[in-house]
């Protein structure tokens, strides 16, 4: 009679295997008006293994005070694996107080959210599900722009320009982590889901005050493939006071700052992600790839272009100094 020895010592293991746990890191900064609703969409998360880390940027207003009564509440903390909420000696930025959240994290997927927006009930147990076992992972979801109320707003033409970005990438043919070259289709750092393997080799968020989240998932696309959730399951809230519109005048700048980095770490040098735009993955079509991306097109020749020494065609002065690779 055949043992049934390794099939019972195979369930056991199974058995045996540690739950994965899920760090949802929170950036806090003047959102008492819904820090509370925030919250409480990550406590209302169905998937049960959470740790929750929430960093207030030193608010000016009851931001953290509204924070510190919530996760407080013993029903509220009994419901995390572990429950953790700091606030910065000062005010530092957004790059300084998402980096000080991933360096609390110790989940093997960490959820980025913004203090003003929200989860879907389901969107940490959609992504463990789907993509908790892959070593490096980035990913985001379709998103529902909601007013100041938490109402959905249907007729924003926001989500739509996303999804179009998304949809052309797909009818091309053309990896995702083209459309990023394009812009920042994930709309907000707070959609972001990452693997912690990922955010070890990423590293930290760049001092930037508009372009932080592109100029990191720039980097992540180097480094893998990013997985896109049709779903809506991240709620952007649109306010006065949201910071694409409050910082929209240094865009121009920190745009060039997110090409540079990419030209760094795609060009420079071997992209681990071997699907990524560069000419080390595609050779002499990689010149032709990137006529399908004009903004990206324009800024590789500010950036790049001009410094292939066999096109050159100025002498050098202050204009012309070569970049200085990493």
């Amino acid at each position: 009679m055949r043992s049934s020895g390794p099939i019972i010592r195979s369930l056991f293991a199974v058995e045996l295997r540690p739950p994965m746990l899920a760090s949802v890191v929170v950036a806090c900064y003047k959102h008492e008006a819904y820090i509370e609703e925030c919250l409480e969409t990550v406590y209302e998360q169905t998937f049960p293994d959470v740790e929750l880390i929430v960093v207030d940027d030193h608010s000016p207003d009851k931001s953290f005070e509204i924070a510190r009564r919530i996760v407080r509440k013993k029903s509220f903390a009994r419901r995390f694996v572990s429950c953790t909420l700091v606030r910065n000696p000062l005010n530092l930025g957004a790059h300084c107080t998402w980096n000080r959240a991933l360096s609390l994290a110790k989940g093997g997927m960490i959820f980025f959210l913004n203090s003003d927006d929200m989860f879907s009930k389901d969107r940490i147990r959609i992504f463990a599900s789907q993509h908790g076992n892959e070593k490096l992972f980035f990913g985001f979801s379709a998103v529902e722009p909601i007013d100041e109320a938490g109402g959905r707003i249907t007729t924003h033409q926001y989500p739509t320009i996303l999804r179009y970005a998304i949809d052309r990438a797909r009818i091309t043919g053309s990896p995702l982590s083209w459309a990023f070259l394009d812009s920042q289709i994930a709309a907000s750092t707070g959609n972001f889901v990452l693997s912690r393997e990922l955010v070890r080799k990423v590293g930290l968020l760049s001092d930037l005050k508009y372009c932080h989240d592109w100029e990191y998932a720039l980097r992540a696309v180097t480094m893998v493939e990013p997985r896109y959730v049709e779903s809506d399951r991240y709620m952007y809230r649109l306010h006065s006071t949201n910071s694409y519109r409050n910082l929209s005048h240094v865009a121009e700048n920190e745009t060039k700052a997110c090409m540079s980095s990419y030209c760094v770490h795609a060009i420079a040098r071997r992209p681990v992600n071997r699907a990524c735009l560069s000419p080390i993955n595609f050779g002499e079509a990689f010149y032709k790839f990137i006529k399908l991306h004009p903004n990206f097109n324009y800024w590789m020749k500010q950036l790049y272009a001009p410094y292939q020494p066999d096109h050159r065609t100025v002498d050098w002065n202050e204009w012309t100094m070569p970049l200085a690779w990493r």
